[in-house]
């Protein structure tokens, strides 16, 4: 690393003063710090075990992500679709839809939940991945390849970011590569981190990595004053920004204590560089604010997920879980557990000792626990999903924890191990070895035994712990399930326009609303806006809709077929409102008795239906001279030719209708940016 002096051409004399000045404050903060490495140290070369291990690292962190994420999944034409990347999916479809018609991210969305806000609300956390996927399909990528490039970009650069993000807390090389490591490690075998990637959550798991090197680049920024680390954090702020919103919550802490230690000495300079480095950040949220803000009345609570208290940390240092939807599943915390012990040793150690880095980390992965554990507890901080914050704390913890290991695993430590020291090492190797590779197995199914199947009992059993846990499947990234494109190809084929598909199993609903163009009422039951009201299956699971309620429930929301998985809902039950069509892999789909209608009031016939658009032709007025469509209204709307969007009462509907008052033969609704 070199020093300082040698890169004096891009200093910053952030007390306002001559840069001479900020050299002698620079000085004096490296005098008083015990880190191994200071500033203006030539570091060692580093020998031939420092590029095996790294060679290592890049094989085991490769093979990990061809595992997880092969090539196959990720170059073929169409997008990982597993779990939440499903609805991420329809969110960039819409968004690039959008931004095709108007250069804008949200629309009016006719064909979900009987016409929503797309790209408005649920996607503030997916407007980073949206853009990327315009930017490289305007590069010629096709768009489900631009999706999943992203997946691999962020696998890929674990390791790399882990390296920096040491280093510019002033580890050494081998230690650096240490953290990457330990990073690697976590990001495959950790089960928060594993879960976040798998899950859907793609964005949030970036965001773990770049808020350590954002606090590492704010660190070297105002420890040295060097326009190199002030760019990086200016670049790597905004990035954060654009990605993951909610990263905030990671880095504010630990932000504000490095400028609360620096405030006297920056002057005016070092404050103007700051605050344009955060105006450059906040700028970012003019993508989404302006349309939030103007539909902020259908912003609804989001807390279902990750809200987790303070026994949450005792069950997860054992590796129990309490509740998938709060951790993700299983619970698996082998190597975080241990850093974060390590880390507590550094702390303890280190409290007195002067190191200017014991600021930084304390506040962060301080901050950061009690946001994971406590903040469960008040109303708005779980709008937040606080437990995702453990996130970026498992990373972070990386660092003071390979401090710990390099001092107690050096040279001179070993050399005054006594035999029972080594007795001890041993058998605590033993202790945990088989607890390694259980944990790696869990994830890389391929490392269990293949099972002796003798009956049904061994059928549902577990190569970890035979019958009392179900058997590990591989969590890794894949498009749509053959069964689903199965469902897709059918409807296509017969659903002819036939009013809306209410659809069961949330990932197949969002799928057919983002590659298709048939009207869907499904999707994530959690959305949080008030168009769930056209959801059966959220209204059904809320004990709003009761199984009476049905076929004025069908008719209000024209729906025409009925998709059906797993167990049996109370819809299959209506013999007299649906009947069975046909059993496509595993699906059971309904065609409902009663001819669906768009029309509350009025007729006509609805002839398309597309984002920000639906075209009505052979009009015919009710007797109170306008038609009701049962498509959600929007504030947003337009009508043409010389027709006007009002607002139609639904009893059961906290949305409403669009009512067109004299409408012409033919009209459109489009929506109006």
């Amino acid at each position: 690393m070199s020093a300082p002096e040698a890169d004096s051409h891009d200093s910053v004399p952030l007390d306002g003063g001559e840069g001479e000045a900020q050299t002698d404050v620079s000085d004096a903060s490296n005098g008083a710090s015990s880190t191994p490495m200071s500033p203006a140290a030539v570091e060692p070369r580093v020998g031939r075990m420092f590029w095996r291990a790294l060679a290592g690292l890049v094989l085991f962190h490769l093979a990990g992500v061809m595992y997880f994420a092969p090539p196959q999944v990720i170059l073929a034409k169409q997008p990982v679709m597993t779990m939440d990347y499903a609805l991420h999916v329809y969110q960039v479809v819409r968004a690039r839809d959008a931004f095709k018609q108007a250069s804008q991210l949200w629309g009016y969305d006719p064909l979900q939940l009987a016409g929503q806000p797309a790209g408005v609300v649920e996607d503030l956390t997916s407007k980073g991945t949206e853009l990327w996927v315009i930017a490289l399909n305007k590069l010629g990528v096709h768009p489900a390849i631009a999706f999943n490039l992203l997946l691999w970009v962020v696998h890929l650069s674990i390791p790399a970011l882990g390296y920096a993000g040491a280093r510019l807390f002033r580890l050494s090389r081998p230690q650096s590569l240490g953290v990457a490591w330990i990073w690697s490690w976590c990001w495959f075998f950790d089960s928060f981190m594993h879960w976040s990637w798998f899950i859907g959550m793609i964005s949030w798991s970036g965001a773990c990595a770049l808020s350590v090197v954002l606090v590492g680049c704010l660190f070297r920024f105002l420890e040295e004053a060097k326009l190199r680390y002030f760019g990086w954090f200016t670049l790597v702020a905004a990035t954060l920004a654009i990605l993951h919103p909610f990263a905030v919550f990671a880095v504010a802490a630990p932000c504000l204590a490095l400028y609360l230690r620096s405030a006297k000495a920056l002057g005016v300079k070092g404050h103007g560089l700051l605050l344009l480095a955060v105006a450059l950040a906040g700028s970012t949220a003019l993508i989404w604010i302006f349309p939030t803000l103007r539909f902020k009345h259908y912003v609804g609570d989001v807390d279902t997920f990750f809200n987790t208290t303070a026994s949450y940390f005792l069950y997860d240092s054992f590796d129990l879980m309490k509740d998938g939807r709060n951790t993700g599943g299983p619970v698996r915390t082998l190597l975080r557990t241990v850093c974060f012990a390590a880390a507590a040793v550094w702390f303890w150690k280190n409290r007195k000792a002067g190191d200017r880095r014991w600021l930084p980390l304390a506040s962060f992965m301080l901050a950061g626990f009690a946001f994971t554990y406590f903040a469960g507890y008040l109303w708005l901080a779980r709008q937040t999903q606080p437990y995702r914050q453990i996130g970026p704390v498992i990373l972070m913890a990386a660092i003071p924890a390979v401090l710990i290991f390099s001092e107690l695993l050096g040279a001179p430590e070993r050399a005054r191990w006594t035999p029972k020291v080594k007795l001890l090492i041993g058998l605590g190797l033993v202790l945990i070895v088989p607890r390694v590779y259980r944990t790696m197995a869990y994830y890389v199914v391929h490392l269990l035994p293949e099972q002796v199947i003798r009956s049904d009992r061994d059928v549902r059993g577990s190569p970890l712990v035979s019958l009392n846990e179900p058997r590990p499947v591989w969590l890794g990234h894949a498009p749509a399930a053959p069964q689903q494109q199965a469902v897709r190809d059918w409807l296509i084929k017969h659903h002819q326009g036939r009013g809306r598909v209410a659809i069961n199993e949330w990932v197949l609903g969002e799928y057919i609303a983002a590659s298709t163009e048939i009207p869907v009422l499904g999707g994530i039951r959690e959305r949080n806006v008030p168009h769930v009201d056209a959801h059966p299956y959220r209204q059904l699971d809320d004990g709003k809709l009761k199984p009476s309620d049905l076929p004025a429930f069908f008719e209000r929301y024209a729906v025409g077929y009925v998709i059906e998985s797993g167990f049996r809902s109370p819809i299959e039950d209506q013999t007299k409102l649906i009947e069975p069509v046909e059993i496509v892999e595993g699906y059971r789909i309904y065609r409902v008795r009663a001819e669906p209608s768009y029309f509350q009031r009025g007729s006509g016939r609805v002839t398309a239906q597309r984002l920000n658009l639906i075209r009505v032709e052979n009009t015919q007025a009710a007797a109170q001279g306008d038609v009701v469509l049962r498509f959600h209204y929007m504030e947003s709307l337009g009508c043409r030719p010389d027709c006007q969007v009002e607002r139609e009462e639904v009893a059961g509907d906290r949305v409403g209708f669009i009512r067109v008052k004299a409408p012409p033969a033919s009209f459109e609704i489009f929506n109006v940016y």
